[in-house]
């Protein structure tokens, strides 16, 4: 099976030394939810009407894809059409875990349990086959520090790595000059016009969810 948006993106964000993400679990989620609509729709599965994250997506495809994980993502925005950022954060919950099993069952990670001052059980994500990941973080470098031109596939990563501002965490280099230049990848016309668009609303979306969480966290913590 053909790697998804969605499994490379969360091997790139899973530090190859220590197992855990290099975003928080909000990011993470949201950027999972994002990258499960890119699937979607470089599968011709949805449509999007409106620009950014006030966009609505709707199932243009009900056909299953014969991807499980995929699959359920289609259901669960099937009905009535849905803005992209509320698509994000309905696809973000409970997503996390299935995309880990799977790379677990396809021998890239590995799940560690330990546990923090004896107390508290911590799992941790470490590779179980560092290749693939090495592999795929080169295409990503090549791109942001090295100027090569992407395919549709490494846009996409990079379009998700820029919404939750991931970058500098992954690739080595100039952080304002890794940003800038995903910023201009992610605005690249590297598909077809449905899928920018697609593309454009739910990067939106991502960045627009992260925000808000994050906000909303503070908020919490400060009162």
């Amino acid at each position: 099976m053909t790697a998804s948006i969605t499994e490379d993106l969360v091997l790139l964000l899973l530090d190859a030394g220590s197992g855990r993400s290099v975003v928080d679990s909000m990011s993470l989620d949201r950027a999972i939810g994002g990258a499960l609509l890119l699937d979607l729709s470089t599968r011709e599965r949805l449509a999007a009407d409106g620009e950014g994250a006030k966009a609505r997506l709707t199932v243009a495809d009900a056909t299953p894809t014969d991807d499980p994980l995929l699959d359920e993502a289609l259901a669960r925005l099937s009905g009535k059409p849905v803005r992209a950022q509320k698509a994000v954060e309905r696809l973000a919950k409970g997503s996390r875990m299935p995309v880990l099993e799977r790379l677990t069952e396809r021998g890239l990670i590995r799940r560690k349990t330990s546990s923090l001052f004896g107390l508290f059980p911590v799992t941790t994500w470490p590779p179980a086959d560092p290749a693939p990941r090495a592999e795929l973080l080169r295409r990503v470098a090549a791109v942001l520090r090295d100027g090569e031109k992407p395919d549709q596939h490494v846009a996409l990563l990079i379009s998700l790595l820029h919404a939750v501002k991931a970058e500098h965490k992954i690739v080595d280099g100039n952080r304002r000059e890794l940003r800038a230049r995903a910023k201009q990848v992610a605005a690249g016309e590297w598909a077809g016009p449905a899928v920018l668009k697609a593309v454009q609303a739910v990067q939106a979306s991502v960045m627009v969810a992260v925000t808000a969480a994050t906000t909303a966290a503070a908020a919490s913590s400060g009162g």
